[in-house]
């Protein structure tokens, strides 16, 4: 097959990770694979395979343009694509190009990497999105729950599950970050420095647990709008001296192995793959109760989950593993089994089906 992969950018995420793994995973299986990214102003953060053909596009933007100013963008956009020749067109997060593919009927599946429910749309914009989604041949979510959800108020979307996968980590040893002490034991948590994530939930279980353990280190790795605001917080809650800031890492294979807990404090999520790929190197975690999380932590077994908002329960969560080596082992062990849970190959199996049904 003829596959085009359409994703805005490479500069950094889960989505854009997965993209990567999706792309060269079909070029692998012999389909004839090109990604299109559509700015090109962005870095990659992440490399795109050999075996796969790399088209930028830059989009024409037009301040104050309102409704009319879409129609260069979408010209652009859909001259580009056509140059592709794809049987099939996966899009991730990326709505616009469904349009593009009406415009040139070419069957295109629609990816969403976010739980649905916590976007917030204009009208104008719900409405041109609900027929855009409609004219996808599968619309595919991170979990049973947006499913359902989506069957039940936009069943025209023709929604399925696919989880995203989680691959094994490498068995080598790799040498320990400058900025992790040697005779500490780290928390680790990842992710874009914005509300969505709840990292001033995490900081504020931090301040009940951090005094009872003082060879512990809270370790957020990331970067975003609230950078500043967070560090502040950590001055206001007085515990500074027990947590680093870190910026975006571009591998965090070394990090996972020397860590010792991962902790997720988001609002929502979709599938975080930072998850995945702790839990594959062995991290037990703890989390809040979400979409993504409760689905790939078994509570109780290879991590925990809290209800929402319960920062106390968060704290204690972590300090239960905290203080217990052979908990945090047991737990890690069973974390592993995230590679066979989640699977590439499983992954590439439901996109090739996905994609061969669209092109019937």
């Amino acid at each position: 097959m003829r596959i085009t992969c359409v994703i805005g950018t490479l500069g950094g995420g889960g989505a854009e990770r997965v993209m990567t793994y999706l792309c060269g995973g079909l070029a692998a299986r012999g389909h004839e694979v090109t990604l299109l990214t559509l700015d090109e102003s962005v870095p990659d953060f992440y490399s795109v395979p050999e075996n796969v053909k790399r088209v930028r596009v830059s989009l024409p933007t037009f301040k104050n343009a309102g409704f009319w100013g879409g129609f260069p963008r979408l010209w652009k956009l859909t001259r580009s694509v056509q140059r592709t020749r794809p049987e099939v067109l996966i899009s991730f997060m990326t709505i616009s190009v469904l349009a593009s593919c009406w415009l040139l009927r070419i069957p295109a599946i629609y990816a969403d990497h976010l739980d649905i429910r916590h976007l917030a749309y204009s009208r104008k914009w719900k409405i041109l999105r609900n027929w855009l989604l409609g004219r996808a041949k599968k619309v595919t979510v991170l979990s049973e729950r947006d499913r359902k959800f989506i069957s039940l108020f936009h069943p025209s979307w023709k929604p399925a599950v696919v989880y995203n996968p989680a691959l094994p980590l490498a068995e080598e040893s790799f040498p320990r970050p400058a900025f992790m002490q040697e005779n500490k034991k780290y928390v680790i948590a990842v992710g874009r420095l914005v509300k969505q994530k709840g990292f001033d939930r995490l900081l504020e279980a931090w301040r009940r647990v951090c005094e009872d353990f003082p060879q512990w280190r809270l370790c957020i790795i990331g970067a975003g709008e609230e950078e500043s605001e967070l560090k502040g917080l950590a001055e206001t809650l007085d515990i500074q001296y027990a947590v680093d800031f870190v910026s975006p890492q571009y591998s965090l294979t070394p990090v996972y192995r020397h860590a010792d807990l991962y902790a997720m404090s988001s609002r929502a999520e979709g599938f975080p793959m930072v998850l995945l790929e702790a839990m594959a190197a062995g991290l037990p975690a703890v989390s809040f109760d979400c979409t993504g999380p409760n689905v790939i932590i078994r509570d109780g077994e290879d991590g925990f989950l809290v209800k929402q908002n319960y920062t106390e329960r968060l704290a204690a969560k972590l300090a239960e593993l905290m203080k217990d080596d052979a908990l945090r082992e047991r737990f890690g062990n069973k974390a592993r089994e995230v590679t066979q849970r989640f699977s590439l190959e499983t992954y590439l199996d439901a996109y090739e089906t996905l994609c061969r049904e669209a092109i019937k």
